[in-house]
């Protein structure tokens, strides 16, 4: 693109200038065929720079714009051989302001701009101090409508948690992946917590071949199965059975304390069946036995609950390593809301004791585990992590398709947003009234963004910039599957099987 110095002319209109938007034109033929919205643009003002984005353009020509001529055009005489209309041929561009910037600095902008003031792109040192860009942070991408790197500080963007919206194929769990390379990727002197992944559908197989990539070195990933998956009861009070079965009423909750109580006092291994026996031999009224016997009876089913924790938390867990807790095989989604309860429960107290590094859980299908209005096994750990979890380190990633459907109370503590594209007009209205600094321009050009863009808003950044997410470093195979492809392949096994 080549060097303009002037994009365009601020101009008076009934609307503005206002110290929140302006209008101005762009009449440069070479601004006009380069310029989008997104675009970041300055006026200088005194001793000050006005910055702020481009959120629509609007083209115009005045030769065009009477019926008169058009219909002359139509009787034989084209507008263009009669009138200079090329010439006439020009862009009017709303901008939001963002703010000032004077002395390595932003301040809220109070006064209007000037009508005939010239507009200009932002140089790229000033628009990375103003958005708060971080040389050190995380490289997701590309800020759009720029050459600069999305390189985003990693604790503004996870301490207070971060929340990654889209439709289903938007590119959620590309994005995902592209952040927990980039926290792999951090050399030990930056800081890296450790992390661990709910992949709810087994989609980040993939990730476990970092381990081989030059891209990455002396990076550990262990992924557990479902059918290695072992809860320890030794680990859990009263009240983890009572989030699983929310039923449970005091007296209940009483005699399963003492049993509890009774067996870890004694030293005695504690497993389903070790409980069960203990409620067979306690004398109790014979209603609260039965409840009792019956819960322990649908958690021996499950076959996930021994005295022994498979993946060890304590263990498993240090700086820069992943942990993917795979639930892929497993259908059931209570069994996989008593799995998510249980470990974030772990994690968090041993976060709360400094047991374990710092750590950030993503949770895929968030909208499944903390929902809005439906009773969850795993929303109240949720919600207190989300509240109380940046004090001790503990950050969660929340993965959502269906925005609307996902805890107001657990988006609400999310301080940064990654949004992708969102088509759903109840889930881009939730994103609006969730999201900071997102305006009705702003909803309208989510739903035509394209795989892989998306929009960063709240903690992480200054103002909300659209980012082009960086292509993944490592690729699995169902990334870029088709259904087709799938067909291909699924017939040729037939015809031809091993």
């Amino acid at each position: 693109m080549s060097v303009i110095s002037g994009l365009g002319t601020v101009v008076a209109t009934q609307d503005g200038p206002t110290p929140l938007e302006f209008d101005f034109v762009i009449s440069e033929l070479t601004a006009r065929e380069t310029i989008e919205s997104g675009t970041f643009v300055q006026i200088e003002q005194k001793d000050e720079l006005i910055i702020g984005v481009i959120q629509t353009l609007r083209r115009t020509n005045r030769y065009f714009s009477s019926t008169d001529m058009i219909h002359g055009s139509s009787l034989g005489m084209s507008v263009q051989s009669i009138y200079p209309s090329e010439r006439w041929d020009y862009l009017i561009a709303k901008v939001k302001i963002l703010g000032a910037y004077k002395n390595n600095m932003k301040f809220r902008s109070t006064k209007p701009v000037l009508p005939g003031s010239k507009v200009l792109y932002v140089k790229d040192k000033i628009l990375r101090q103003f958005l708060g860009i971080d040389v050190d942070g995380l490289k997701i991408g590309k800020i759009r409508q720029s050459k600069i790197d999305a390189n985003i500080n990693i604790d503004r963007m996870l301490q207070k948690h971060l929340a990654i919206l889209s439709i289903s194929g938007g590119g959620k769990s590309y994005t995902t992946s592209v952040v927990i390379e980039e926290i792999l990727r951090r050399h030990p002197s930056k800081g890296r917590p450790a992390l661990v992944l709910f992949d709810v559908h087994g989609e980040y197989g993939g990730l476990k071949d970092i381990e081989n990539s030059q891209y990455f070195k002396e990076i550990e990933i262990v992924k557990v199965d479902s059918e290695n998956i072992s809860m320890a009861l030794g680990y859990m009070s009263v009240s983890d059975f009572s989030k699983i079965f929310p039923s449970m009423s005091n007296p209940q909750k009483r005699e399963l304390s003492m049993i509890i109580s009774s067996l870890k006092y004694k030293n005695e291994p504690m497993t389903v069946d070790s409980i069960i026996s203990k409620i067979y031999e306690t004398e109790m009224n014979p209603l609260v036995k039965e409840a009792l016997l019956g819960w322990m009876n649908q958690l021996k089913s499950t076959y996930l609950f021994s005295n022994e924790e498979k993946p060890d938390l304590e263990k498993s867990l240090s700086p820069g390593k992943l942990l993917i807790i795979d639930l892929a095989s497993i259908t059931s989604l209570w069994k996989k809301r008593i799995i998510l309860h249980y470990f974030l429960t772990r994690l968090f107290e041993l976060r709360r004791n400094r047991i374990i590094p710092p750590v950030v859980s993503f949770i895929e299908e968030a909208h499944q585990f903390a929902p809005e209005v439906e009773a969850s096994t795993t929303k109240s750990i949720i919600h207190t992590i989300a509240r109380e979890g940046r004090k001790f380190l503990c950050s969660l990633v929340l993965i959502s398709q269906r925005p609307v459907n996902l805890s107001t109370t657990a988006l609400s503590q999310c301080n940064s947003h990654l949004i992708l594209r969102i088509l759903n007009p109840y889930d881009l209205n939730y994103i609006g009234k969730t999201s900071e600094g997102i305006n009705q321009e702003t909803l309208q050009m989510l739903t035509s963004l394209g795989v892989g863009e998306g929009l960063l808003v709240g903690e992480a950044v200054n103002y909300p910039v659209f980012i082009q997410i960086r292509q993944k470093l490592i690729s699995a195979k169902y990334d870029d599957t088709s259904l087709a492809e799938e067909a291909r392949r699924y017939e040729k096994q037939k015809i031809n099987p091993v």
